[in-house]
């Protein structure tokens, strides 16, 4: 699965996606490129490093691995925040525009073309690492539990996991945002939320297609990732849960639509409920003890 192109589809939808996701071998940044990066430091210094930094996560001197980097705009700004970073991404095409941009920037990332579903992969080895990212990546990964494993194991002494993500049940988990613009009676059904609570017969007949975008959301409904299931998957790993914040409305979506950010508050401690309508879930995760 092209998780890059997934986040981008997010970032706008439809026509956009495919004109942004057309051509995999443009290795120069481009205008589509730079704003995305702009949109993932944006994200990061307003959202991603205040919620760090409400956890007592320090990051200046650190070692930071982000996973799934695509354009390096959130370790971009980890690196402006101190850490000493890693970016990897399995996208060979947006591991070489984030390089480019970074040499621009004058910022000293090391970037790598790697799978965390592979032990010992390129970036992975450069280990081990004070802090590893995770933005809107595991619900992607078929090999959620593998992967974990495989970074815990590049984890120093008292390191920590930070992972967001979108669990699948909620109004837009089935990502279908990202799907060329379709008419469902009157209504464009890439804008319906839940469309993923319908039966699989309708929900394939109305989402079908060849292209990279279908092929996302078929890939996530395959995988389903929820907010139980993940926890699970991370204690199999070997991982503690040491803290975790959820959203009724994502910082994502005051970025690309305005609306206001919300956390969760009750809605997270109980378990159908959350899964429906908590639209991100942050996660701070630690080596479990012994």
């Amino acid at each position: 699965v092209n998780i890059e192109n997934d986040q981008r589809g997010l970032f706008v939808s439809g026509e956009a996606y495919k004109m942004a996701s057309a051509d995999e071998t443009i290795t120069t940044p481009g205008t589509w490129d730079e704003e995305y990066r702009r949109y993932q430091r944006t994200l990061t210094s307003r959202y991603l490093i205040p919620v760090l930094d409400d956890w007592s996560v320090q990051l200046s001197g650190k070692r930071l691995l982000e996973i799934g980097c695509g354009d390096g705009g959130c370790a971009a700004e980890f690196y402006r925040n101190g850490c000493r970073v890693t970016a990897v991404d399995i996208n060979e095409r947006l591991v070489k525009i984030a390089g480019a941009l970074n040499r621009q920037e004058n910022l000293e990332i090391s970037t790598h073309v790697g799978d965390v579903c592979s032990a010992g992969s390129p970036g992975l080895d450069e280990g081990p690492f004070d802090i590893v990212v995770l933005r809107d990546v595991v619900e992607h990964l078929e090999c959620l539990e593998e992967a974990l494993a495989n970074v815990k194991m590049v984890l120093s002494p008292g390191g920590v996991v930070f992972v967001v993500f979108p669990p699948y049940y909620s109004p837009y988990g089935a990502h279908q945002q990202i799907l060329p613009r379709k008419k469902f009676g009157f209504i464009p059904y890439n804008k319906l939320p839940y469309i993923q609570l319908l039966p699989d017969a309708l929900f394939n007949a109305i989402t079908a297609g060849e292209t990279a975008p279908h092929e996302d959301v078929a890939s996530l409904r395959h995988i389903r990732l929820t907010l139980g299931k993940f926890e699970n998957r991370a204690r199999s790993a070997g991982l503690v849960i040491s803290r975790r914040k959820f959203y009724f409305l994502r910082p994502t979506y005051k970025l690309r639509y305005g609306v206001p950010v919300l956390s969760a508050g009750v809605l997270g401690r109980i378990p159908l409920l959350r899964e429906l309508f908590i639209t991100a879930g942050y996660y701070l995760l630690e080596k479990r003890a012994g």
